[in-house]
């Protein structure tokens, strides 16, 4: 796969919340191409490190351009911005695809659309790297972070793959080399901060962790919590005259985060495995505990964030993290529920787009975040009112309702309805990555599968924390 050295970022609108934003036609992507390199597939970095694309095949990484949900939100996307979005998902998702010029927006004049081909690639033979979304060669292959915010990084894919280890074997293979920058978080800033055209910040992963603890003498990087140590030979063979090839400190490469294959199960490798990496990272994240106080009729739940970003982070827009309280009485009569769903599976919020029973819930505690379009942003003297809106591409601002790093937060339910008696409480704090509603919206407008959100969409327990008996 042939193309060149590659700097891309998206030029984002970089100012807080609230603030004005001055409308401007630019392109949204700006990319320089010196000399012709090569772009490798995982396929030949497995002849060697197995155990590592073994891991890597079953990531999200690895899943990130054959995701069902980024294609559909690709395709509505397109259409609604009238092909203004233009590469600025593929950026991330597959930048090998965004470097080959190999999804190119275009008007359907026939069906009247913007389109965006997405789901394609890597089909044609020899151009297969395409499809794998964030491939070996595309972190291996790394220079430079020009900022940690919408892609902008510099790839120099010139056979020689850089890394962590110090004083790597010598190969035929490729040529190795140690750089600093594949062991600090940094590296992971480019897609892991994301600003929209409009301005509204929609993922801060990489400034949350920034701005915390853990980016302190004795705290974490990203590869620190996503890609645990181990100890392991960093290739199986390929050493230059036989060298041996020694046992190491490696790290791991399946990186769970909260996302998890939403394929039917034998269309994406690693199903249960990466279920079940997520919902360990997941039960790591936080600690929560409840205490009633009889005097007032409340329970109190306080809930402690120990991730190194804000719960929940990333694509926050999409996430959804809440308190789920059930308490009963002695004959098991549940009389008293919050954080349980409608018929749909959605919370019941107090909004009537998102669940068929608004307002059956007024005690709900859910993290999410919400977006905005508000035309005050693009001209003060608006009266119009700032409108919901679901997408990215729609936003020009966002609300975060998030337990920031390094803190806590602690929430009370009123149980003053509740008649005098013997309870017991349940209190679990539960996470998803996508809502129904969300999903059903890309059924209806952008051709998503039904299947995807009725079977495999996954709800996760993080944490628990029961009360077995009280009295009122």
């Amino acid at each position: 796969m042939k193309i060149g050295k590659l700097s891309i970022f998206l030029f984002g609108l970089m100012s807080a919340c609230g603030e004005k934003q001055e409308a401007q036609e630019i392109a949204l992507v700006v990319e320089r191409t010196e000399g012709i390199k090569v772009y490798q597939s995982a396929n030949t970095c497995e002849k060697c490190h197995e155990q590592h694309v073994r891991e890597w095949e079953i990531s999200s990484h690895a899943y990130s351009a054959k995701d069902p949900v980024y294609h559909a939100m690709t395709r509505m996307g397109q259409a609604q911005s009238n092909g203004k979005l233009n590469q600025f998902c593929i950026q991330c998702h597959s930048p090998v695809a965004f470097a080959n010029k190999s999804a190119p927006v275009y008007f359907d004049a026939e069906v009247g659309l913007y389109k965006q081909d997405t789901e394609n690639l890597g089909a044609i033979a020899g151009r297969e790297v395409e499809g794998e979304g964030v491939t070996c060669d595309v972190c291996h292959s790394m220079v430079q972070v020009i900022e940690e915010v919408n892609a902008r990084a510099d790839y120099l894919p010139d056979n020689v793959k850089r890394g962590g280890i110090k004083d790597p074997v010598a190969t035929k293979a490729h040529q190795s080399k140690f750089d600093q920058l594949q062991k600090e978080s940094k590296t992971c800033g480019p897609c892991h901060a994301v600003t929209n055209p409009k301005g509204a910040k929609l993922e801060e992963t990489f400034p949350e962790w920034e701005n915390s603890s853990f980016n302190r003498p004795g705290g974490k990087t990203c590869q620190g919590c996503h890609m645990p140590e181990y100890k392991g030979q960093a290739a199986s063979q390929g050493a230059e005259g036989d060298a041996l090839i020694p046992q190491r400190t490696l790290h791991r490469h399946i990186m769970p985060g909260v996302d998890v294959s939403l394929l039917p199960r034998g269309e994406f490798p690693g199903y249960d495995e990466l279920r079940a990496a997520v919902a360990a990272l997941l039960q790591e994240s936080a600690e929560i505990n409840a205490s009633v106080d009889p005097a007032s009729k409340s329970l109190a739940v306080n809930i402690k964030n120990l991730a190194g970003h804000a719960l929940p982070s990333g694509a926050t827009a999409e996430r959804q993290m809440w308190l789920e309280i059930i308490i009963r009485n002695q004959d098991g009569d549940v009389v008293f529920e919050s954080g349980t769903l409608d018929p749909d599976k959605n919370l019941r919020s107090d909004d009537p787009l998102k669940t068929t029973m608004p307002g059956t819930d007024p005690q709900l505690v859910l993290y999410f975040q919400q977006m905005y379009n508000d035309p005050k942003m693009d001209d003060p003297n608006s009266t119009a009112p700032a409108k919901k809106v679901n997408f990215p591409w729609q936003a020009n601002k966002r609300v975060n309702y998030l337990i920031a790093v390094d803190s806590s937060e602690t929430k009370t339910y009123d149980l003053s309805e509740i008649p005098a008696g013997q309870y017991s409480a349940s209190v679990r704090l539960m996470f998803r990555a996508f809502p129904p509603y969300f999903l059903k919206e890309l059924e209806e407008k952008a051709g998503l599968d039904p299947s995807i959100r009725i079977d495999h969409l996954p709800i996760m327990e993080m944490e628990t924390f029961q009360i077995e008996s009280f009295t009122f």
